[in-house]
Order: structure tokens, then sequence, then C-alpha cells
């Protein structure tokens, strides 16, 4: 039987769904510096998410690709590529700007890609895998899982083999929503295989309804080619299995997953843990089964923004009312599938409805562009809705493109520049040393301040004002 390799995803989809995308390229160095020593199947370092939180920072997504890649030891670096970009200042990434990202991705150390086309556009997604396989990528390209009597197991075979037509040499099965559950696995799993063709056949799932791990040790049983997982303190929940679990469970039971080394596992999740001791980032908890998720469907980080958004209402009782209200929302408008730049939209257009607005008083953008045809053709019976929003003349285009490959780079990012690069530089601290360095910041506010050793004594003295 093959052996299952692992990708770890801690630095692009874990840290992103935990710690909601906080955690800066500096503060990740040292995490890389023990990941790549831990012979894994590939580590992904840029996702859509990641280049948006690194935008926020002021921080260059190129550079932190060049900055892990120094550290990675040798193991090739992947990057999330979504032809349908959530940032609106691109409905749709192909041409020329798709091109000059890919070269920039693989200059930068990115030896893979997984592609993602929300809508299954074989044609776009063809060309895409032509220019990142021209510009010396692998090319992995994703197959969104999603749960629901219309997609049958004959569905996925066939949408497999399109997928392989496009010449992508991987196939990734993608549950972002976390929707996957043991007993439909072996009929999924062996309906694909047939599809794909003798290609390696990948796995991504989250842990939304708590079964992601089982499912993970299920597919590792069937014989999963590879699968995406998370150091600890940044898996479970929103986020996808636990990356040490795995190991260990696999071991237990006998399970033909590729060893990694343990050491090197625990040494990167020991920098992860004092990074979130240090910053105040939150632990990573299990999500309890809920059949919520199986009615939003939300993937990911969105899932985790809709949770706070509920609690932040003071309306987390009320979160089987969302989940209701997102499908609905989707069928009305023409069944956008459940992910970004859709998701997002549909998980905002439920929190205003929930709020006790008029349905549809306003639209959010992505969901208004999805009716003006510029992700694709819609659904005939919307046309009167499109009609009444107006349509686009040139749907999926810009009105012009930039000439200059770093105009280009910050068009893809969707920003007016790409940030400078910066001097990296991030300290873990002792206990002690981050005591000290509390004590010299307050120092001024008194007139005495003492501390003496072994067992330490603090004697502070007349704050002033």
């Amino acid at each position: 039987m093959s052996m299952t390799t692992v990708v770890d995803v801690s630095l692009s989809d874990g840290q992103t769904a935990v710690w909601g995308g906080a955690a800066s390229t500096a503060m990740l160095l040292g995490t890389m510096n023990a990941l790549g020593h831990a012979r894994l199947g590939a580590i992904e370092v840029l996702s859509p998410a990641v280049i948006a939180q690194c935008i926020s920072r002021d921080e260059n997504p190129l550079q932190r690709i060049a900055a892990l890649r120094e550290r990675a030891n040798g193991t090739p670096l992947r990057a999330t590529v979504n032809l349908l970009p959530a940032h609106g200042h691109l409905d749709v990434l192909a041409g020329e700007a798709l091109d000059t990202w890919l070269r920039l991705l693989a200059k930068a150390g990115i030896s893979e890609v997984v592609l993602i086309d929300p809508l299954l556009d074989l044609s776009r997604l063809g060309n895409a895998v032509q220019k990142a396989q021209a510009n010396g990528l692998t090319v992995i390209a994703a197959l969104p899982y999603v749960d629901d009597p219309e997609h049958c197991d004959a569905y996925y075979s066939a949408c497999a083999a399109r997928l392989v037509l496009t010449g992508a040499q991987r196939i990734m099965l993608r549950d972002e929503a976390g929707l996957l559950h043991v007993d439909r696995l072996p009929g999924l799993l062996s309906a694909l295989r047939s599809g794909v063709d003798g290609k390696p056949l990948d796995l991504h799932t989250r842990c939304h309804t708590g079964l992601g791990p089982q499912v993970a040790l299920e597919a590792i049983r069937l014989g999963i080619d590879r699968l995406d997982a998370a150091l600890p303190g940044v898996a479970n929940g929103a986020s996808t299995p636990s990356l040490a679990l795995l190991i260990r469970s696999a071991a237990l039971l006998d399970l033909p997953l590729q060893s990694a080394d343990q050491d090197r596992i625990k040494e990167a999740q020991a920098q992860l843990a004092a990074i979130a001791d240090q910053e105040g980032f939150a632990e990573s908890q299990p999500w309890a089964f809920d059949l919520a998720p199986y009615e939003h469907q939300l993937p990911g980080e969105i899932a985790t923004e809709a949770m706070h958004a509920l609690r932040e209402r003071g309306r987390l009782a009320d979160l089987f009312e969302f989940a209701r209200e997102s499908p609905r929302i989707r069928r009305d408008r023409g069944r956008p599938p459940m992910l970004p730049p859709f998701a997002q939209a549909i998980a905002r257009q439920a929190l205003e409805h929930l709020d006790g607005g008029a349905r549809f008083a306003t639209l959010q953008p992505a969901l208004r562009r999805w009716l003006q045809g510029c992700y694709g053709p819609i659904d005939t019976s919307l046309t009167s809705v499109q009609y009444r929003i107006g349509a686009v003349a040139n749907p999926g285009r810009p009105a012009s493109l930039p000439a200059a490959e770093n105009a280009l780079a910050a068009l893809v990012c969707g920003c007016p520049a790409l940030p400078p690069l910066q001097k990296l530089h991030y300290e873990v601290r002792t206990p002690e040393q981050a005591l000290t360095h509390g004590l010299l910041q307050r120092w001024p506010d008194y007139t005495v301040l003492s501390v003496t050793g072994p067992g330490l004594s603090i004697h502070l003295e007349h704050c002033k004002g």
C-alpha cells in the first residue's frame, strides 16, 4: 500500500482560522526553521487570505515567500490561487495578470500551486494550468466538495475526469466547510479514483463538525495520497486536523502515513505556542459536533468570522436561524458556490437579514457582481434580477491592465502598490525577559523601581500622577 504524505498548512489556513491571520512573516520564521526539517510533503505558505493579511499589515507577500523559502530546507512550498479574487479589484484572475502572478510566485520560491475555480469553469482552469506549468509549477486542481443530493459519486467522478483533462498533475478534493464524514468517504474516494485515472489524489478537510480527524484517518486507511494538516496550536475548529494527532493515531492504528520528524514537529509547535503566549493569540479549541455547518456550509475562516459576529451581537443562540438563512440566500440568488468570493458575501447578507433588515434591501458587492455575470453566465431565471441591478458590458475583464510587473502584482493582491520590503525580526522572550521588558516600559511612572533575585522581589514606589 502506498504511503500518505502530509502537507502542513499551519502558516496559511491554520493561523488564519485560529488566530484570525494575526501571525506576521517575522513571527513565523522560527516555526519554519523547524518545519523545514520535519520531512513533510510540502508546506503551504500563501493563500488569498494570507495575501490580504499581509497587505493589511503593510507586508509584502512575495517577501513572505522568499523569507520562508530560505528556512524551508528544500521542502516544497505551496500556494493557493483562487481564480475569482474576493477583494473586488479584479473579478477574474486570468491572462497576463495570472501569468505574471504565477511567474512571481515561482521566482519567490513556490514550487506547487493549488488552483481553485469556484465555478469549475474548465476552460478557465485549463488555461490557468497551462500558465502555471509554463512557469515551472506543479499544479494541483481543486475539486470543491458540496454536501447535497445533487452531488453524488458519479458527479465527482466525472468532475475529476474533466480536471485530469486540464493537465493538472494532482487532483485535490477540497472540503473547506468540513462536511465530510467517514460513511461518505469510501464510495466517494473510490469514485474519484476511477475519475483521476492514476493521478495522485489529495484531500483538504476542516473540523467544523468535529469529525475532521476521523475523516483524515479514514482517508489514510483508504489510501489517499496527500493530506493537509496543521500544528496543534492552529488545528481543529475551522482549521484542518492536527498533524501531531494524525501522526500518533496513524502509528497506533498501523496506518500508512509517511513518517515525519516528530522532534521537529514538537519544536515547531513550541515556537507557535510561544508566539501565541507572547502575543495573546487565541488558543486552538476543537468544535463540538454540530449540524449547523451542514446548513450554512461556510468555509474555514468565514465560518469563524460568522460565529464571532453572532457572539458580538449576543445572538449565538440564533446560530441555526443564521445557518438556515444562508442557503435561502443562495437559492434566491442562483446558487453561487459556498467559496470565496461568494461565501463571505452570503454570510454578511445573512447577518444583515438576521439583524432585522428587509431581505435584500442592500446587496453585498460579490453577489451583485455574480448577478451581473462578472464571473460567468448566470441562470436565465435570474435575468429579471440582472435587469434591475444592471448588467456589465464586458464581464470578467478590467477596463485596462497595467503594463508594469509590480503594478500587475498589486492588482492581483488588491492594493494600489505592493508594500516595500521590510527588515524581518521577531524575538520570543523568556518569562524573565518579558517581565524586564514590561518593567522598563513602565519605569518613567515611578520614582523607585527595584528588582532582586533569585526568588525575585519587585519593589515599585510612588506612582507619578
